[in-house]
């Protein structure tokens, strides 16, 4: 890993006493700490939270009229076009309303750096980074450009009437071609010479706990066309406003940032980036320079950290490694239904002398001894099926194995490698390309084509399958691939001790000099 020193070859027990936790900028818990933390939680949250809320509530809603009449009787094909000229009074009225909210909240002061670029300059404006609940203000200051959001926001009371208000480009993540026709919108808003106002987006997609820059996107850059990097800052580096994929919730954000007494907030407009030839022909390498570059700016790792769908994800070489593997849950859910894991070394027996190998429901409830019907089916359909309908009873187990906290990863690994390998005519005990593969698709979830890259890169073509020896070097001592079983496959309630963040989160899956993997 870039963030880390790794060494070509280390002691897997030495590692795991270290205690290292991978880490997770999708994360964010904040507690009050001392006296004055603890005063403006619970003494002033209870007569500030409620005054403000309610407020910002008034001003809020108020738009929502508002921001309905400036669309209201137009047709598609009007909204189709520019409306940026047409009833300008009641843009003011949203503008003023929208900064009135924002006060109410407490961001009473807003410092502002640099020169915003008109539209003709820069048609788009990158937002970075991403972190908190109340990172719409920047929209204020840019005088309420175009943003893109989710589709399911236009059902959002108050929200839906502001971005059709603002002529909003919606997207559905789970619509591939949304995405493509949301790509084009982008491209035609921004090549029309001023015409649309700017169009602001977070290249992150998501929101992180502000330590490094997610991976960015690279649909908003296939415009190929220049655009303004827009920073923001908390000075107060105040945690309580940090609103994660998994963390605070909703009310707790909002108690937390309206009960201080007020809140700093830095925007700094870096000069125009004006992309290169390559990068006008290469959305993914303008998205990771501009990444770069916004990154040097705020003094941050620039990450490859990314949400693939509900999932936050970081790359381990060829792979894609949940942070939060789900198999964890399959564990709570387990336990809450009274499974018993001390009857699971039985269930790897089965496996190891070949008395169970594919099992349909039925059958999975037997070996568990579960009755409850919607415990069974929610595990079952963590596994995949063949055309029979049935699930290979060794991934279950091996998934069961991994829960064990007493269990070490070498021993994960060893018994990975004892449920998935395979006896050739010689009595020498392989795993094929197939068997590597539902390990980690088991384990993590990874698509057979990375797993398969994997697996070229540790057995060449000429040798017929990976020994024990070279699975263990793999799982304990690669100097990439280890921190899957070392780190990221340890259990939640393993007792890690002091964390060492591995900010980077990634590590190259070519072989150079300083992470050549033999299979001697």
């Amino acid at each position: 890993m870039s963030g880390d020193h790794v060494p070509e070859h280390g002691d897997p027990a030495e590692d795991q006493d270290v205690g290292v936790t991978p880490f997770n900028p999708f994360l964010h818990e904040f507690h009050p700490e001392g006296f004055w933390q603890k005063f403006r939680f619970y003494v002033l949250g209870p007569i500030l939270f409620p005054l403000r809320f309610l407020l910002a509530a008034i001003f809020l809603f108020l738009m929502w009229p508002i921001a309905a009449l400036r669309v209201s009787g137009m047709t598609e094909e009007e909204l189709s076009r520019s409306i940026r000229h047409r009833r300008t009074i009641l843009h003011h009225l949203i503008y003023a309303l929208s900064r009135t909210m924002f006060f109410m909240c407490g961001f009473h002061w807003i410092t502002i750096r640099g020169r915003r670029a008109s539209s003709s300059e820069a048609p788009l404006l990158v937002v970075a980074p991403h972190s908190t609940f109340f990172d719409p203000i920047v929209t204020v200051v840019c005088d309420l450009p175009s943003v893109v959001s989710r589709v399911e926001n236009l059902n959002i009371p108050v929200i839906g009437a502001l971005l059709r208000f603002n002529q909003s480009i919606m997207v559905s993540r789970h619509d591939p071609a949304s995405r493509k026709k949301v790509v084009e919108e982008v491209k035609r808003r921004a090549t029309s010479r001023g015409e649309w106002p700017q169009v602001l987006f977070f290249p992150e997609g998501t929101n992180g706990n502000g330590q490094v820059l997610l991976k960015f996107k690279p649909g908003a850059f296939v415009a190929g066309v220049p655009v303004q990097p827009v920073l923001m800052r908390y000075p107060n580096k105040l945690p309580a406003t940090i609103w994660t994929w998994k963390g605070n919730g909703v009310l707790k954000v909002l108690w937390l940032t309206m009960s201080q007494f007020y809140i700093n907030l830095e925007i700094e407009f870096l000069p125009v980036y004006n992309p290169s030839p390559e990068e006008k022909s290469d959305p993914a390498l303008y998205a990771s320079n501009m990444q770069k570059f916004m990154a040097k700016a705020l003094g941050k790792p620039a990450t490859e950290y990314e949400l693939m769908g509900d999932t936050p994800v970081t790359p381990l070489g060829h792979l894609k490694v949940p942070l939060d593997p789900k198999f964890w849950e399959l564990g709570k859910i387990l336990r809450k239904a009274g499974f018993s894991f001390d009857s699971v070394q039985g269930l790897i027996d089965l496996c190891l002398e070949g008395v169970c190998s594919r099992v349909g429901l039925e059958e999975l409830a037997e070996k568990l001894g579960l009755t409850q019907t919607d415990v069974i089916s929610r595990v079952f359909s963590y596994f995949p099926k063949d055309a029979s309908g049935m699930i290979d009873f060794r991934e279950v187990s091996l998934v069961l194995a991994a829960q064990d906290a007493t269990r070490s990863a070498e021993e994960l690994a060893k018994l990975a490698f004892d449920l998935f390998s395979t006896c050739d005519a010689d009595g020498c005990f392989l795993l094929s390309a197939e068997g590597f593969s539902s390990i980690l698709r088991s384990l993590v979830g990874s698509p057979p084509a990375e797993s398969g890259k994997v697996y070229a890169e540790l057995c060449p073509r000429e040798t017929p399958g990976l020994d024990r020896d070279g699975f263990l070097r793999f799982a304990v001592r690669h100097p990439c691939y280890r921190h899957l079983f070392l780190f990221y496959l340890r259990p939640p309630a393993s007792g890690r001790k002091k964390p060492r963040v591995q900010q980077n989160g990634s590590c190259s899956g070519k072989p150079t000099p300083g992470n050549q993997f033999k299979s001697d």
